[in-house]
């Protein structure tokens, strides 16, 4: 996505219109156009060939290069993408290099924090949404190796607030893999320094009434030029969001959770409460 900011400033600037571009290097305007929105994996020689035609040098020609082979580099979820579901792969893009990442999820347990057997019953009842070359094993498969950036000594730090419907809802897994699914939580919030899980309960004091009115996740990455993201979960696609005004929102609705939510260790109590629960459901 900077890539393609960059990329869109860069034409503009030299006051080029996609038809002119194409019209003096021969780079057909639809790749122009997948160069300027992100929506397709970019070959650095064309963006070589874009920035030499319009005399870009130095510094910028640096690090628009940089951005480019950084961005052709294939990720292991590109592998299998149909496989394992679009959605699914684009997060695991995301991510991939990220600083921190915050969730909300009013509504089921993160996929960065389920169990197998949690996401199998999922991949199960989302089965209408999945493309047919969809494999639960292969989506499995993915989610293990995405939940390895929790793990080790670059473990990236993961913060998630649960409303407490997700504790409370009965339909999103038979009780037993709920039950084991919360353990899970408790033990990852306890046994795993990256991992933070709070809960915004119903009596939680929001102030000015702010609702978040979906699941949301922020992503931060190192570099202080890149844009914060936010990806917002819907039932049909999600939006991912870099325009400044709109991220903002986001994180100021993600401090105004953080400020309602209960504190780390009143968490854990809620949760293992609420998976002593899922055993007298049974």
């Amino acid at each position: 996505m900077r890539l393609a900011e960059e990329m869109f400033s860069i034409r503009q600037d030299a006051g080029y219109t996609t038809e002119k571009l194409f019209a003096e290097t021969g780079i057909q305007r639809q790749k122009i156009s997948h160069i300027e929105t992100a929506n397709r994996r970019v070959d650095p020689a064309a963006i070589e060939a874009i920035l030499t035609h319009l005399a870009v040098t130095g510094d910028r020609f640096g690090l628009v290069m940089r951005l480019a082979r950084g961005s052709a580099h294939q990720g292991w979820w590109e592998r299998f993408d149909d496989e394992m579901g679009p959605r699914q792969a684009r997060t695991a893009d995301l991510e991939s290099g990220a600083a921190t990442i915050f969730q909300f999820q009013p509504f089921l347990i993160p996929g960065l924090l389920q169990t197998q057997e949690f996401a199998a019953v999922r991949a199960a009842a989302d089965r209408a949404a999945n493309s047919r070359r969809f494999s639960t094993a292969r989506m499995l498969e993915a989610r293990i190796q995405r939940q390895a950036i929790l793990s080790g000594p670059d473990a990236t730090p993961l913060e998630v607030i649960l409303d407490e419907a997700v504790l409370r809802r009965l339909a999103v897994a038979p009780p037993q893999v709920m039950h084991d699914q919360l353990d899970h939580l408790v033990g990852a919030a306890l046994n795993q320094p990256s991992v933070t899980v709070r809960v915004l309960p119903f009596v939680s004091g929001l102030s000015r009434h702010a609702q978040a009115r979906t699941a949301f996740t922020h992503y931060t990455y190192a570099d202080p030029d890149d844009s914060v993201v936010v990806n917002v979960d819907t039932n049909i696609e999600d939006m991912l969001l870099h325009d400044q005004a709109k991220v903002t929102i986001y994180s100021d609705l993600a401090a105004e959770l953080r400020r309602a939510a209960l504190g780390p260790a009143e968490s854990i109590e809620c949760l293992a409460a609420a998976a002593e629960d899922c055993l007298s459901r049974r």
